[in-house]
């Protein structure tokens, strides 16, 4: 048989890699550093100001005004009554009128260590008519942007309703007035979603084509360096008296296979006990209280605010439970299939390329071709999502032809399907027919490999190019 003999390859493959102690130290550092990372990002937010790192993450505190120990308003407008500033103070802002000159308290606001804020509040005239007001926020050093953003929304409220008030408006009507009108233009076939989707739909398909892209190449090149090592060493007629040629590039590319696996498992969960560890004392244990309270998911306005917890933590809780709601068994196991699927299609090439190499000063050029095709597939996963970031900063999820293309391409199918199947941009279906057409790809790398595979490993001239490849496999 062709095969015979590939388990025996395989085993030599496997205990070679792994015992080298470049493989050890590697994979230890590897997980050091991955668990490090992992921790720094929840921790991070925490340890340089966790409350306002969270709250602008999740789409901020509506109430950060509160953290300012004083807030001085000098109000030329006359707007502004004892009855703002009393609901003012009810809403913990600790917020009164003062007499003091405006640049000197903005001096002494520059370099004050406390939290501390000046409202000047002027009215903009046109020919002795009032056409605009203007209120400008000074906040100290020891204040945050945050604080004062809030605070400008708070004064802004407050003016506007006084100016109904004055008017005539009862305070009823006037929080009619308030509600809002939010017009979205949505391309028919495409869905609205709140800011947190947008960025995971933005950053999803970003992340696991690069990461995806560092291991099936990173292994892939690893099987060619192994069989072009082997082969100017002369290992590999040593090889050829026991086992035929096409046993060995199953055997080794195998073999890689299963440590690339292994090492990400143990990678995996390494990084995993290390966030999980970390998880409740940073920004996940806050997102993750919000989400193991599912009656507080279910509520909204007043009775969220009476659990402490804002709309916008609501809606971000919401959006993570829909993306873990797509972390099925079904869906698991389909990306790990893609991501075999992926390495295969890739390692067979690049058994290909080492093979067809007499010099391992010729392996890099060789790997060229190979390099590119995969540069190229992953840009393809990289690109749509690139050209319809506008999209998804607006709130608006959609799908372009391009997008489509790379899930069933097979060059750029690995990188891009494991993304689709996470956000659910794909149904089980239209997954299956991706993984179908990759391993269809696959089995036809294969039949090429075993064409040509026995002609190029028993070459020992000048390099053989890859169109020299494919027209051998035309040939066979």
């Amino acid at each position: 048989m062709r095969t015979k003999g590939w388990q025996n390859v395989l085993a030599f493959t496997l205990v070679q890699h792994i015992k080298t102690k470049s493989f050890i130290i590697g994979t230890i550092i590897t997980c050091v550093v991955l668990s490090a990372i992992c921790v720094l990002t929840n921790m991070l937010p925490v340890w340089l100001g966790a409350d306002e790192a969270i709250e602008d993450s999740i789409g901020g505190s509506d109430d950060t005004y509160k953290d300012f120990e004083n807030i001085y308003v000098i109000d030329e407008t006359g707007l502004l009554t004892d009855e703002d500033f009393a609901e003012a103070n009810k809403l913990g802002a600790n917020m009164s009128k003062t007499d003091k000159d405006a640049d000197s308290l903005v001096d002494e606001l520059s370099v004050k260590e406390t939290a501390e804020a000046l409202v000047k509040l002027t009215e903009i005239k046109d020919k002795d008519k009032v056409i605009s007001y203007s209120a400008n926020v000074y906040y100290s050093e020891g204040s945050s942007s945050t604080s004062a953003d809030s605070l400008s929304d708070l004064v802004h409220m407050l003016v506007d309703k006084r100016r109904m008030v004055n008017l005539g408006v009862s305070e009823e009507d006037y929080e009619k007035t308030l509600i809002d009108v939010d017009c979205t233009a949505l391309k028919a076939g495409s869905k609205q979603v709140d800011m947190f989707t947008s960025l995971v739909n933005y950053i999803v398909p970003l992340a696991l084509p690069l990461v995806l892209f560092i291991l099936i190449f990173a292994y892939g090149q690893t099987v060619a360096q192994s069989i072009a090592t082997e082969k100017t060493s002369r290992v590999m007629e040593l090889l050829l008296v026991s086992v035929r040629p096409l046993a060995i590039v199953i055997g080794k590319v195998l073999a890689m296979g299963i440590v690339s696996f292994a090492q990400v498992v143990l990678v995996s969960s390494v990084c995993t006990i290390s966030f999980a560890v970390s998880a409740p004392f940073g920004f996940i244990g806050k997102m993750t209280s919000i989400l193991a309270n599912s009656d507080i998911i279910n509520t909204a306005g007043e009775s969220a605010a009476q659990a402490g917890v804002s709309l916008d933590e609501i809606e971000t809780a919401k959006a993570i439970g829909e993306l873990f709601k797509n972390f099925t068994p079904l869906n698991i196991i389909l990306i790990l299939v893609i991501f075999i699927l992926g390495f295969l299609f890739y390692s067979l090439i690049a058994a290909l390329v080492g093979a067809s190499v007499s010099r391992m000063e010729d392996l890099a050029m060789a790997m060229q071709p190979y390099s590119l095709m995969g540069v190229l597939g992953m840009y393809l996963a990289y690109l749509p999502v690139l050209f319809n970031m506008d999209n998804l900063m607006s709130g608006v999820i959609t799908s372009n032809p391009a997008q489509v293309f790379s899930y069933y391409f097979p060059l750029s199918s690995p990188f891009a399907l494991p993304g689709a199947i996470i956000l659910g941009n794909l149904d089980i279906a239209q997954s299956l027919i991706a993984a179908v057409i990759l391993a269809a790809f696959v089995v036809l790398i294969a039949i090429v490999v075993s064409k040509v595979y026995e002609a190029i490993i028993l070459h020992n001239g000048n390099r053989i190019k890859f169109g020299e490849i494919l027209k051998m496999a035309m040939r066979k």
